[in-house]
């Protein structure tokens, strides 16, 4: 557990520090880094590749979103003009990584996830802010308050998902040695 919350946190610090720096591929440079530990060293790693894959679709709509609309504007590489940045989707993956690990405690505190979320969700990206990863374009209470409502119906979402995923796997793993 300390060693997904010490990944994750690297990885998120890489990101932003990278996308402001000019070096936006250190984020997913350090996500391919904590993908191979968590590879060999989590039991519930296919399922958190599959929630991975499903953040990074809600994550790259999000922050399209956010972007078209012109709350935010991104610094970093981007895969495809018009859409949310590399280090954003590194960022989404990474949050996947940890919903079975340190954050799985969340798992059955879905209404105290989306309180958290709410909050904290907004945080995260005036961290960014802050850094110079991105600048707000728009509106800040329109942005700040849609990533809110965004994160808080997402973040519950995605650990529901990381469970019951990881349920399966274990269901699966269970079966195919008996």
């Amino acid at each position: 557990m300390i060693a997904n919350l010490i990944l994750f946190k690297a990885v998120w610090a890489l990101s932003l520090f990278g996308a402001a720096s000019g070096a936006g591929w250190l984020g997913s440079a350090g996500l391919l880094v904590f993908v191979g530990w968590h590879i060999y060293s989590s039991e519930t790693a296919r399922a958190d590749l599959k929630v991975a894959a499903c953040a990074v679709v809600i994550g790259l709509t999000l922050d399209t979103l956010y972007m078209r609309s012109g709350l935010i504007s991104y610094s970093g590489e981007f895969l495809w003009t018009g859409f949310a940045p590399l280090w954003i989707i590194a960022l989404w993956a990474n949050l996947a990584l940890t919903l079975n690990g340190c954050l799985r405690w969340m798992q059955s505190r879905p209404a105290l996830t989306a309180v958290l979320a709410l909050v904290f969700g907004p945080v995260g990206y005036y961290g960014g802010v802050t850094l110079g990863a991105a600048t707000v374009t728009g509106n800040p209470v329109a942005l700040y308050g849609a990533i809110g409502i965004a994160w808080a119906a997402a973040l519950p979402l995605l650990l529901s998902l990381a469970e019951r995923l990881r349920r399966v796997d274990t269901a699966l793993s269970a079966t195919a040695a008996a």
